[in-house]
């Protein structure tokens, strides 16, 4: 089982001095009520418009699924009878998805959309802002990842799964710090600030990174000598290669290939595929004319070997998961107008949508799962069309190149679709109030992310003003006696100061304010039990900037020495070559000779950092947890 970080938070502020306010839970640990799905995995086509899709149905199959003819001067709509040929078009919500940003097109107008072909071409969103309005259900403005147009971070749902204790990650066929992963693991007012995105990624609550950025690799899987930290800053390579953060690092196509597989998986992955910045769409080799996969491909993994590798890191998590898969390069593809490499693209996109059905079928269910396959907006314009620009079928044969034209080398603002299964699905349909006259019922993007948190809610229950909370344990058909555990009046939290240099670490300290635990049981109930004490940290934030729980450990004490009583193990931050308070760790134990009356309990905080820690407030939380042992 993977170890997951708890619900409740510790204030800590900056990383000289950190205010520490302690949050109780009772005799079994507080979970906030979370219903919906447990897992929730969310496919997106990058730049993947309906035709997009049926243009790699007519090379693999022959067949079409959603073609129309509309003319808009005569008024006629007709769409053509269609085969579904993928896994997802069998899903049971089908709807329409707009995808403006807050400074392109004020909304999607189906009437304007289908009078005008040069409508849609004009306002489109970007892969930032349509990204953020995926993950955090909020609309911004072009360029922008995680962040509102006024300029405020906005909570995305991978974040969300990760406060209820659930495994997050983010796949992708392009660099891992590109727009739409990053829109689930950063928050910046710009989509280039590469560098700043992976560190925030690389030290945010994701548990698995997957995708290319390889800073010693070219687009064909050819070594380099000299690195090219294009994708993430040297630092970050540095701290990845030396083990400085809790990722097991894998680059390897046999190592993904052993992932996949389920050989030695562990707790936390950060996957960087040996490629530049595409795992095959920027190959070289002949692009316009050849039939797909005729090129020879890098000999790296295929989006559904890193799916696969993903779902069995996350799946370790018995409160469930978040992942995001993306096949970034469908929208690549569309940019450079490529007919062969973008039926490559979306038919390995394909490919993963369905190890996720698989897994679904047989390592979870659709009662407790939600699979969402879409696309953040269209790219390329892609039209049956071969002259006059207007809604003309795309045709083919299987195992040619499909009748199709690209209209632009942009995004556009049409409509894409949107494709659902499993637990909450049914929510998610019920969001689709808008009509289109050709796509028919349609949802907007924000609504992605609006199904997961009106299932798992947006915050925890407040904490009452930090007020410490007493847990109660009656006794079998009787109410004598009882276990308590309080927290002293620590007003505005312990300084944790000092800043001492250590080797390359600096370190803070401080004192946890008094725990007491009051037991007033009786003998005949518990016998030979006591009770324990154990704590656990989550992650430091301030801002777009995380420091792990890992960074925090303590040496537990006694205030008041009983017999029987004992203080737990001092627990070491990772960089002291520990594991940190991201897990559970005693505070304290007590038998039975040691269990009655008051007893109180403190321990020594230590905070270590690196001392490149960017400067900050930063806001944590610890959680101590009392549990009666009868």
């Amino acid at each position: 089982m993977m170890t997951r970080r708890p619900p409740r938070w510790l204030a800590l502020a900056g990383t000289s001095t950190l205010a520490a306010a302690i949050a109780l839970t009772c005799a079994t640990p507080a979970v906030a009520d979370t219903p919906g799905p447990k897992n929730v995995i969310v496919l997106i086509g990058d730049g993947m418009g309906y035709n997009h899709i049926d243009a790699a149905s007519l090379y693999e199959h022959g067949t079409t699924y959603a073609q129309v003819a509309v003319d808009p001067q005569a008024g006629t709509i007709e769409h053509l009878p269609g085969t579904a040929s993928q896994v997802f078009q069998q899903f049971p919500v089908q709807v329409g998805m707009s995808t403006h940003s807050a400074n392109g097109r004020a909304e999607y107008d189906p009437a304007k959309a289908w009078a005008d072909f040069d409508w849609i071409a004009e306002g489109a969103t970007d892969s930032a802002a349509a990204g953020t309005a995926l993950a955090t259900g909020v609309k911004t403005n072009n360029g922008i990842l995680g962040v509102d147009p006024e300029g405020n971070a906005v909570k995305n749902v991978a974040e969300r799964a990760a406060e209820l204790d659930k495994a997050t990650g983010v796949v992708t066929s392009v660099q891992f710090s590109h727009a739409t992963p990053a829109s689930w693991g950063a928050h910046n007012a710009s989509r280039n600030d590469l560098h700043g995105i992976s560190d925030e990624m690389i030290a945010g609550p994701l548990d698995v990174i997957i995708g290319a950025g390889h800073p010693y690799f070219d687009d064909d899987h050819q070594p380099i000598e000299t690195g090219r930290f294009d994708y993430l800053s040297e630092g970050a390579w540095t701290k990845l290669t030396d083990g400085q953060t809790p990722f097991t690092l894998v680059e390897e196509t046999a190592d993904f290939e052993a992932l996949a597989a389920g050989e030695d998986v562990p707790e936390q992955v950060f996957g960087l595929v040996q490629v530049a910045s595409t795992l095959q769409q920027a190959r070289s080799g002949d692009v316009e004319g050849v039939l797909p996969f005729e090129t020879p491909q890098n000999e790296v993994p295929s989006l559904a070997t890193l799916t696969q590798g993903a779902l069995n890191v996350l799946e370790q998590d018995e409160e469930g998961l978040f992942l995001m898969v993306e096949g970034g390069a469908i929208d690549w593809t569309g940019h450079a107008n490529e007919t062969t490499r973008n039926i490559e693209e979306t038919v390995d996109f394909n490919r993963a949508v369905e190890t996720v059905v698989d897994w679904v079928e047989t390592e979870s269910s659709w009662d407790e799962t939600l699979v969402i396959v879409t696309a953040d907006h269209e790219t390329g314009y892609l039209d049956g069309s071969q002259s006059d620009p207007t809604w003309t079928p795309i045709t083919g044969a299987k195992g040619q190149l499909p009748n199709e034209k690209w209209f632009s080398g942009n995004h556009t603002n049409q409509l894409v679709p949107l494709f659902a299964k499993g637990a909450g699905s049914d929510l998610l349909a019920s969001y689709a109030t808008g009509t289109d006259p050709v796509r028919g019922a349609y949802l907007d993007n924000t609504d992605v992310a609006r199904v997961a948190f009106e299932s798992w809610g947006s915050e925890d229950a407040p904490e009452a003003g930090e007020i410490p909370l007493t847990a109660t344990v009656p006794q079998a058909g009787e109410t004598e006696g009882s276990l308590t555990m309080s927290v002293a009046d620590f007003g505005e939290g312990v300084a944790l100061g000092g800043g001492a240099n250590v080797g390359d670490r600096l370190r803070f300290g401080g004192a946890l304010p008094t725990v007491s635990v009051t037991d007033s049981r009786s003998n005949a109930a518990v016998g030979d039990g006591g009770w324990t004490v154990s704590g656990q940290a989550k992650d430091l934030t301030a801002g777009s900037q995380v420091l792990r729980a890992q960074h925090l450990g303590w040496t537990p004490g006694l205030l008041t020495t009983k017999p029987g009583v004992t203080p737990g193990s001092p627990v070491a931050s990772v960089l002291g070559g520990g594991e940190g308070l991201a897990a559970p760790a005693t505070l304290a134990t007590a038998t039975s000779d040691g269990r009655l009356g008051t007893t109180d309990l403190t321990a020594e905080l230590a905070l270590e950092v690196p001392v490149d820690t960017r400067a900050g407030d930063y806001a944590g939380a610890l959680t101590v947890s009392l549990f009666p042992v009868d």
